[in-house]
């Protein structure tokens, strides 16, 4: 949907002409967006970290240290051919893990503030380059990621077939343990609902988010989720075999920078496996906060035209990086890192959901519709206008279970860290919607403030005229048929009797109002006739 607007419009500031209302929403995105960039940024950092890692002989987390009571994974595997079981937390990984992200020491902290500025150093060089040239790098990402997982998955079938058809059962299993919430929240980060919307650089078709398009998109995202999580369970069932896991060490976080690598030095070629988990993720990431800084950045060159916008990426590289060091102290491990999300989860939502509903309900799903129709050439179908219709309702039930959540927290500083954004974001788009509001009372035109202005739609005037008199109805009107039956063939000339819309019958003809006359008539009627048109085709009637 938001696709269509922009590449409908080829604006990207669409809420200027659509409705008043989205100014504010707008910004609200613009904040969930910057806050979400500057929380994927640590991932960056930390992936970026562990790949360094792995390029060593022997990585980090398969090292202890002298006089240490830890377990490297050749203890781990003696013991476990002696049929002995130890805690993870005995092993190097988890000693790693925990003097990697939970203590801050002078050397640690150095290595994430050095690993920070490159990683914005990357950000900004490949967001500075040339348009075509960005979509090149995000196709050229895709591919190398689903190759990638598909290679993966080849090599653990073939080395550890039964625990893969274990993992495979045992994803599939309907009966065992699941959260609907954290589902509906993946699906809503996935496709960049409460961010700000997708940007083109001016190259998407129209056709991308529209019917098949979007379905092989989802199936595709679905496909490549699945497999991924298929090796995430295949890799951890292995390491269950000689390694007790509790149920906190089941985290995502200290299942990715812990368990995960720790597990395949259980396997052959496991460097390949290292490779793949941190590699992916880190071309991921990196592309996904690329994406993300573009946005923020074609966001203010239109707010602010006189400034270019290599300039406006630059100084929200400098700013982001500035603001990821104290956020980067903030965020040692998991559990703070999920204290800061409780409220951006629940703005997106929100945010998401007052978007479409103002599309939807406030603009209108049929004229939605008819827009489509206009420049596609063709009527979304049922299904979409159903989903459509109810997808505000469904992101608004969404927003109420978060907020009941955030209440529920026994934890304090999650609970009055995530109702403070949400006030703090609510106070923005308020604040932005008030001043558009006072603007339409400057000029005596609140009921303006519901409506779209007549400047919406494409950018060429003649197509909004056009699109301003398009009626289907009328395009389907049946026309009159002069035939000439020849045989078994027909020859027919068929035009479609309109009327023009600037003009009214009484206007169109000579005073004498019938259409025999019209034939003599001097001058140019509006009004015209088969046999008007067609000299050969009057005689034969």
């Amino acid at each position: 949907m938001d696709s269509f607007i922009k590449q409908f419009t080829r604006r990207y500031d669409c809420y200027r002409f659509m409705s008043p209302l989205l100014r504010g929403i707008s910004y609200g995105r613009f904040l969930q967006s910057a806050y979400y960039l500057l929380l994927n940024v640590s991932y960056v950092v930390d992936c970026l970290r562990f790949m360094i890692g792995s390029f060593r002989e022997v990585p980090p987390w398969s090292m202890c240290a002298p006089n240490s009571s830890c377990l490297s994974p050749e203890d781990v595997m003696y013991l476990c051919n002696n049929n002995k079981t130890i805690k993870f937390s005995k092993t190097s990984a988890g000693k790693y893990y925990q003097e990697a992200f939970s203590t801050m020491d002078r050397n640690a902290l150095t290595t994430r503030l050095f690993m920070t500025g490159v990683v914005w150093m990357l950000i900004f060089f490949i967001a500075s380059v040339a348009e075509d040239t960005i979509i090149k790098i995000f196709k050229l990402t895709f591919v190398v990621r689903a190759v990638s997982t598909l290679i993966t998955m080849v090599f653990l079938l073939i080395s550890v077939e039964d625990h893969a058809s274990q993992a495979f059962s045992i994803i599939l299993d309907i009966s065992g343990p699941s959260t609907l919430m954290l589902a509906a929240r993946h699906t809503c980060y996935a496709y960049g609902i409460g961010l700000l919307g997708p940007y083109d650089f001016g190259l998407m078709s129209p056709y991308t988010m529209i019917d098949t398009a979007a379905v092989i998109s989802v199936a595709m995202f679905t496909l490549l989720a699945f497999l991924r999580s298929w090796i995430v369970k295949t890799l951890v069932l292995v390491m269950t075999e000689c390694i007790i896991l509790q149920p906190q060490d089941l985290k995502t976080h200290i299942l990715f920078y812990a368990i995960l690598p720790f597990s395949a030095e259980f396997l052959h070629a496991h460097k390949l496996y290292v490779f793949y988990l941190y590699g992916n993720m880190l071309m991921g990431t990196l592309i996904f906060v690329t994406n993300l800084v573009l946005l923020l950045s074609k966001f203010l060159s239109y707010e602010f035209r006189s400034v270019k916008q290599i300039y406006i990426v630059g100084l929200l590289c400098c700013l982001g990086l500035a603001l990821s060091v104290p956020l980067l102290i903030m965020m040692s491990n998991l559990s703070q890192k999920k204290v800061l999300t409780f409220g951006i989860d629940m703005m997106a939502t929100y945010l998401g959901g007052l978007f479409v509903a103002i599309v939807m309900w406030l603009y209108g799903l049929g004229r939605f519709a008819t827009d489509i129709q206009y420049w596609l050439a063709f009527r979304p179908t049922r299904f979409w206008t159903i989903s459509w219709a109810l997808l505000p309702v469904a992101l608004f039930a969404m927003t109420i279970a978060s907020f009941v959540e955030i209440l529920t927290l026994e934890d304090p500083m999650a609970k009055w860290t995530a109702l403070g954004w949400v006030a703090f974001t609510l106070l923005l788009v308020g604040i932005m919607n008030l001043k558009v509001m006072v603007g339409f009372l400057m000029r005596n035109n609140l009921a303006g403030l519901f409506k779209a202005n007549k400047h919406y739609g494409p950018p060429d005037s003649e197509d909004r005229k056009r699109r301003l008199y398009y009626s289907e109805f009328t395009r389907q009107r049946k026309c009159r048929h002069n035939c000439l039956v020849i045989d078994d063939w027909f020859d027919c000339n068929h035009k479609t009797i309109t009327l023009d819309n600037k003009t009214t019958l009484s206007s169109s003809s000579s005073e004498d109002g019938s259409l025999l006359n019209i034939y003599d008539s001097k001058t140019a009627s509006r009004l015209r006739s088969i046999g008007a048109l067609s000299p050969a085709i009057q005689i034969q009637t």
